[in-house]
């Protein structure tokens, strides 16, 4: 893959800022000195607005406030954002706050922690599509005022109806680098950019696949940027705008010879309310241990079988003392080297979530950092 793909969340010196590791205890790695803030230069074409005007906007932001990425609300409890700001290989990793109802990232808008993700299945990366993701806040934001409201999502039958056409004018709102690799504004900006058919994304891009549930938009000096992934790409239906595309990835940004990429977000409207309005497959329990003990350096394996078809495999490592690691892999035993996932989290609340796991033997393993007891392990799939 090229190496001028950009997801559009933050990078820097190639190091991604996303959030690593799961549950309360979640670490923040290698994020980067925040860009100089600029309210006189506009993103890429754009020009400043308010989140009156946008008002389903939000940010998604380490625990010092740091935003990396967008999203969208969608009722009081969820967002809707890209599945490349939580997911790292298969590591999903929770933003440690979402903030709505502010024009300024600097502002003082409704500050929520987020107590699940939900990861749409058979996502690789971005540029291959699936990239979406729900969160779902800890407590419901309120929706009463000018500033925060949820907004609908562009239906299936809409698109049908020729609302994502070639030629239609969209909308990109963000908090994203003014350029390339350039600085963030402190104030939202909004883009609008024209949105262009599967078929030319593809000659734009010869060495990817451009899937069906991917949607393309451009216009000369036009763009959105690195900061804006997961934010909206919205279009009029009649007076009311919807939700029709998620920032996800692009050569650069501006460039005239490639247009920005976004999750089409008819593709998975069902999927989307079916999480939203509370509608979840059943979970099957493939392991449950409880009151684990082990002094530092020594190892605890447990077998497992992983149906074939399962989405997603989700290990749980809680309560308890002391320090033990979780380790999962398939196939064979982990060792400190050999792995599927390992969360490098202290203590001893660690989650690995792996997408579509291959079908047989996965082993669930637990090593004592130093010594640890009343430790309990879960690992389940829908």
């Amino acid at each position: 893959m090229s190496s001028r793909l950009f997801a559009r969340r933050w990078a820097v010196a190639g190091t991604m800022t996303l959030l690593v590791g799961c549950g309360s205890e979640m670490a923040e790695e290698k994020l980067p000195a925040e860009p100089v803030q600029s309210s006189t230069q506009e993103i890429v074409g754009g020009s400043a607005t308010t989140i009156g005007a946008n008002p389903w906007q939000v940010s998604l932001q380490s625990s010092s406030g740091f935003h990396f990425c967008g999203g969208s609300i969608l009722n009081a409890n969820w967002i809707l954002t890209a599945q490349h700001c939580v997911n790292d290989g298969g590591y999903i990793s929770k933003p440690a706050r979402v903030e709505a109802g502010s024009t300024t990232i600097s502002g003082s808008g409704q500050v929520r922690s987020v107590a699940e993700v939900v990861v749409y299945p058979g996502y690789v990366d971005a540029s291959r599509g699936k990239d979406i993701a729900l969160l779902r806040l800890s407590s419901p934001l309120d929706l009463s005022g000018a500033n925060a409201k949820a907004i609908p999502l562009l239906t299936s039958a809409d698109a049908s109806a020729g609302y994502t056409n070639t030629g239609v004018v969209s909308r990109v709102t963000g908090w994203g680098t003014l350029s390339s690799g350039g600085s963030s504004p402190d104030t939202l900006q909004t883009v609008d950019v024209n949105i262009i058919s599967n078929s030319s994304a593809q000659s734009s891009y010869p060495s990817e696949t451009i899937t069906a549930d991917q949607l393309a938009a451009a216009a000369p000096g036009k763009d959105s940027c690195q900061g804006d992934s997961g934010g909206p790409l919205t279009v009029l239906k009649g007076s009311t705008r919807v939700l029709a595309g998620v920032v996800s990835w692009g050569y650069g940004c501006a460039d005239s010879r490639y247009p920005g990429m976004y999750a089409r977000v008819s593709s998975f409207e069902s999927w989307i309310s079916s999480k939203i309005s509370g509608v979840t497959p059943p979970t099957t329990t493939l392991l449950s241990k409880t009151s684990l003990s082990g002094s530092s350096g020594t190892w605890q394996h447990f077998a497992i079988t992983v149906p074939s078809g399962s989405t997603s495999l989700t290990v749980k490592q809680f309560n308890g003392t002391g320090d033990a690691d979780l380790y999962v892999r398939s196939g064979a035993q982990p060792t400190t080297t050999a792995y599927n996932c390992r969360p490098y989290l202290s203590g001893n609340t660690e989650t690995c979530t792996l997408t579509n796991p291959v079908a047989g033997t996965w082993y669930v393993s637990v090593r004592a950092y130093s010594t640890y007891s009343g430790v309990s392990l879960t690992a389940t799939t829908p």
